[in-house]
């Protein structure tokens, strides 16, 4: 749908004396459902992370292997987000988020298949067509919640998304590790467990979809508009400011996760922790994220000032593998000063990080083309997602305390990178107007002005500059 028939449509509504539901408490209705979406979502995801031991000692596998289960989930998604991003701009969110989140729903299948059978590769099969769905549910549901709430409360709205989702895992790392004790250290009890949540969270989504499919029936707003092509070819039109934010999310989500993945083991090892006392030290971001991301993004719609909060950020994680690198339980008790000092900080981070990176997405790139950019970030996240844990697992083969500390001082190289490219965006954006530092606002005439004197700026004059 170009300008002329948005603005069309916007006429049409106000001379029939009917607000949009995107502009009403009806948005909030949705907003839930999709945050249940991803709490079903997520409770699953994580579960390598949580179950590790449990899945070492039912596969008779290494610390590497397990890091393998997330290697083959993010595999696909290197290029299957870009491709449900182009998907989504072309035919609309609603059968692209049903759809995908029904892959994933075989994929926990097969992971729970696995499980029963003592079948290590069914397991790694179902990770990567789990994957397969996960990734474009996460593009979907980005999409439909900056439809809801652009211009309006857009960071508190992907704040409250995250809460829920780390909800889930949060919830996933309590119950799992139950659940394979309760039935008998059943492996494929905490399987069934994600499965039967996954099912749930579908019809969740299907109500979702039917929701956004009326509201968009009563604004007089198409699903699809012939002609309204989405070509690989507007990738070309996506800035300096979109590719440091991608570089940002690259290298400062990777270290982040993969240090996630890995750090139940790591305590064990380096602070002798039990295994209920690394879960739970384990979890205390997503705790964290539970509670601040969504003040988070509150506080950023009414102030602003996202380019600043995400050098913080990169200047938090560096910190935090300072931390971790150079404070080392060399006896047999049991250390917690340190890994929970390091864990809330983490938790900072990450709760402020999700707050500010992800609505950034929205105002780097043209509005047509909001999913592509979702779907290029998510993407690119991927790479790290795919590659880093192979590197990691390497690094950590023997499972010894120094090589957990080799690990550390890989991820902190990789925190590094991610502060630069922060700063970098920085003043990438106070040159192009500090259009992310700007607070949200009702509607979105102030950046798409800014859009267009960047526009204009890009565009070379028929004539010669006169000084």
């Amino acid at each position: 749908m170009n300008d002329n028939e948005k603005q069309e449509q916007s006429q049409k509504l106000i001379s029939n004396n009917q607000k949009s539901w995107h502009n009403t408490n009806v948005r909030w209705i949705a907003l839930i459902l999709a945050c249940l979406f991803q709490f079903g979502s997520y409770f699953s995801t994580d579960y390598p992370s949580v179950l590790a031991e449990e899945i070492k000692d039912s596969f008779d596998k290494s610390q590497s292997d397990v890091n393998l289960l997330y290697t083959y989930y993010s595999m696909p998604n290197v290029i299957l987000p870009l491709l449900g991003g182009l998907f989504i701009d072309a035919i609309g969110i609603r059968l692209a988020m049903v759809g995908f989140f029904a892959i994933l729903i075989v994929g926990q299948f097969l992971c729970y298949i696995s499980a029963v059978s003592g079948n290590f590769t069914v397991m790694l099969i179902g990770r990567l067509v789990f994957g397969l769905g996960g990734e474009n549910c996460v593009v979907a549901q980005s999409y439909i919640v900056s439809k809801w709430f652009f211009g309006s409360e857009l960071a508190f709205a992907l704040g409250l998304n995250i809460t829920f989702a780390r909800l889930g895992s949060v919830l996933g790392a309590i119950l799992l590790g139950k659940t394979y004790i309760w039935f008998g250290d059943s492996l494929s009890a905490s399987m069934f467990f994600c499965l039967a949540l996954l099912i749930l969270a579908w019809v969740d989504a299907i109500i979702l979809a039917l929701l956004d499919k009326y509201s968009d029936k009563r604004d007089k707003v198409e699903a699809k508009i012939e002609g309204d092509k989405i070509k690989l070819s507007d990738i070309k039109e996506f800035k300096l400011d979109f590719h440091l934010l991608t570089l940002s999310c690259l290298t400062c989500y990777s270290a982040f996760f993969l240090f996630q993945y890995n750090n139940v083991e790591m305590f064990k090892h380096i602070y002798h922790m039990s295994s209920n006392q690394a879960n739970n030290v384990y979890s205390i971001p997503y705790y964290s994220a539970a509670i601040l991301t969504p003040i988070f993004g509150y506080v950023i719609d009414k102030f602003g000032r996202r380019t600043h909060l995400l050098v913080l950020c990169g200047g938090l994680l560096v910190l935090v593998n300072l931390i971790f690198v150079s404070i080392v339980c060399d006896e047999q008790e049991v250390c917690l000063t340190a890994p929970i000092l390091g864990q809330i900080l983490n938790g900072i981070y990450y709760s402020l990080y999700a707050a500010v990176m992800w609505p950034c997405v929205p105002l780097c790139v043209p509005e047509r083309a909001v999913g592509t950019a979702f779907g290029v970030v998510n993407a690119v996240q991927n790479i790290g997602l795919t590659v880093f844990p192979v590197i990691v697992g390497h690094l950590i083969s023997d499972e010894t305390p120094a090589a957990y500390r080799h690990m550390m001082l890989f991820l902190g190289s990789t925190a590094i990178i991610g502060l630069i490219s922060n700063i970098g965006l920085w003043f990438v954006d106070k040159q192009n107007g500090g259009k992310m530092a700007k607070p949200s606002l009702k509607d979105n005439t102030e950046v798409q002005d800014l859009n267009i004197q960047q526009q204009e700026s890009d565009t070379p004059n028929s004539e010669p500059k006169v000084d």
